[in-house]
């Protein structure tokens, strides 16, 4: 699609972070609510997790305890992840952080990946369907069968880690320099992506 690749070839040739907002242009109805998703400061790391490990708060099989204990604000989390049904995803978000079984990995793609990104090591980004899809197009290189296919992109399985794959090397070799040097430009670069591939969903 036109309007994929613009984007794309543009964001390929500015050097700075400022220079990424004016390219929402007409997605900006498509953007990323950041009172709903702003930017997250902290970091994880790797023992960070073991020390969790070790304190039994989280398990061998990389769960949150049962046995929850800490402070209020670790009870309330606990609770918010337990009404929505997501007790189970922090295992995924967890071997991310960790760096284990990258390669067996075959479903709950999105939050491993989130969990390499809290880590904020160099190259690991966010990743999610709208994302991709936009990537993904932009690679498709005008092949109508592939961008059909792309446009109904929803759930991100271990037949897209290969296009996890390209995307993180493009977000390291395909933009200027510049921009890679600025900090967070990876997330400012995520959220015009989102509002792109979001947009391209709605388009019949």
């Amino acid at each position: 699609m036109d309007i994929v690749k613009t984007v794309f070839d543009k964001l390929e040739n500015i050097t700075s972070i400022e220079a990424i907002e004016p390219l929402f242009g007409g997605f900006e109805k498509f953007r990323m609510n950041d009172s709903v998703y702003p930017q997250i400061q902290f970091k994880i790391e790797k023992k960070d997790i073991e020390d969790l490990i070790e304190k039994g708060i989280i398990t061998k099989e990389k769960l949150l305890s049962k046995k929850i204990e800490g402070d209020a604000l670790s009870k309330l989390l606990y609770a918010v992840l337990w009404k929505n049904g997501d007790l189970s995803k922090i295992k995924h978000i967890i071997e991310g952080i960790l760096g284990e079984n990258e390669e067996d990995k075959d479903n709950g793609l999105v939050f491993y990946q989130f969990g390499k990104f809290l880590t904020k090591e160099v190259g690991e980004p966010i990743i999610d369907q709208h994302v991709l899809r936009a990537f993904g197009i932009y690679k498709a290189d005008g092949d109508k069968e592939k961008i059909k296919k792309l446009k109904k992109l929803s759930l991100i399985t271990k037949e897209h880690k290969e296009l996890i794959k390209e995307y993180k090397n493009w977000l390291q070799t395909g933009l200027k320099p510049e921009l890679r040097a600025e900090e967070n430009y990876s997330y400012e670069v995520d959220k015009l992506l989102f509002a792109v591939g979001k947009s391209v969903k709605s388009v019949r």
